[in-house]
Order: C-alpha cells, then sequence, then structure tokens
C-alpha cells in the first residue's frame, strides 16, 4: 500500500483527517487496528509490535482523529485474538455505519490530495507571476524590522510562508473550479496593525 509523501501527508494532517488502518504480519499472521495522521510512523511501531514484515492491509480515512481512535477503540480485536483482516474490516465498517463516520478509502483520498497540491503549486506560480509573492517578501522585512525595532518576537518566514500557502489552499478549495483570485491575500496572512 503506497504511503503519503511528506507533502501529501502535510497536505491531509492541515485539514485534520486522520486514517484508521489494519496493520497485518504474514510471519505471525497478527492482525493490529489503529488510528494516526502519519501512517509511516505508525507502520513502523507496528513493526515493532507485530513483527518486522508488518504491512498496512487496509486504511481508510475519516474527518478527524478523535474519529479514527473512536472507531480503533470500538472495532479493535481483543488482545491475543486471532482476527482476520476481512472480519476485522467488517466490524470496522458496521461500526463507523453506526456511529455514522464516514470511511474514505485511501487511494481516492492520496490522489484528492495529489490534485489539491498540484492546485496549489499552480497558486503560488501565480502568487509568483502576478508579484503576490514579491509583495508578501517585501510585507514580512517590514514587518519584521518593525517587531525587532519595537523589542517584539516576530514569526519566522517558514512559518509565514506556511500560512500564505494555506491561505492560498483555503482559497482554492473556496474558488472549486472557479478563478482563484489572490486579492488581499497579503494583507490575511501578514495584516499591518
Amino acid at each position: 500500500m503506497e504511503l503519503p509523501n511528506r507533502s501529501e501527508g502535510g497536505w491531509l494532517t492541515a485539514f485534520g483527517v486522520a486514517a484508521i488502518f489494519i496493520a497485518w504480519s504474514p510471519a505471525s499472521t497478527r492482525c493490529a487496528i489503529g488510528a494516526t495522521q502519519d501512517l509511516g510512523k505508525a507502520l513502523g511501531a507496528q513493526r515493532r509490535l507485530i513483527g518486522r514484515d508488518a504491512q498496512l492491509a487496509r486504511v481508510w480515512w475519516v474527518s478527524s482523529l478523535e474519529a479514527a481512535l473512536e472507531l480503533a477503540r470500538t472495532a479493535g480485536p481483543a488482545p491475543g485474538s486471532s482476527a482476520t483482516i476481512k472480519a476485522i474490516e467488517r466490524r470496522i465498517r458496521e461500526v463507523a455505519r453506526r456511529r455514522r463516520i464516514p470511511l474514505a478509502e485511501h487511494t481516492p483520498t492520496l490522489e484528492r490530495a495529489r490534485t489539491a497540491l498540484a492546485r496549489l503549486d499552480r497558486g503560488l506560480a501565480l502568487a509568483k507571476a502576478t508579484g503576490t509573492l514579491s509583495f508578501f517578501n517585501s510585507r514580512y522585512k517590514f514587518c519584521r524590522r518593525k517587531a525587532q525595532a519595537e523589542g517584539r518576537p516576530f514569526l519566522s518566514y517558514g512559518t509565514a510562508h506556511s500560512r500564505l500557502k494555506s491561505e492560498i489552499a483555503r482559497r482554492i478549495a473556496e474558488a472549486g473550479s472557479g478563478t482563484l483570485t489572490l486579492e488581499g491575500i497579503v494583507d490575511a496572512v501578514l495584516p499591518l496593525k
């Protein structure tokens, strides 16, 4: 099963979604269920717990880490049980249905994240082409110098740039298939107080 790369994982985490998964070790035939926002780390943990050959057998995405944890807690097999992947999957789907927690399949969710990241890249390219990124950089320098002159701490450039990307992402989501507008975006990210 393909894991999200760093950008895809960051995108999913930014929207608060979380994964519920079934891990399986072919050598020990043990299964485990878990919830996470970082599948790579979760897989590493499962390899320490159920066997070095552990792999993710099934993954779904839900709206929040709390929902994923609730599903994992409620649908998980009893410790030491020999439940199969199919039995655990049925249990997860049943609990999700009863609790009205929509399950999004892993592969389409990953594709949507990739599509959104491509749109974000186009949004950043638009910001650069229209001079918005240059204006953002100038505003950042001005605000940083002003804060330093006043003896106040100021956010790092990386944090400010992440906020810019988040604002572009929010506007992309709002625009849907419509036209992306970057008007006022620098004021939204780095307001002059």
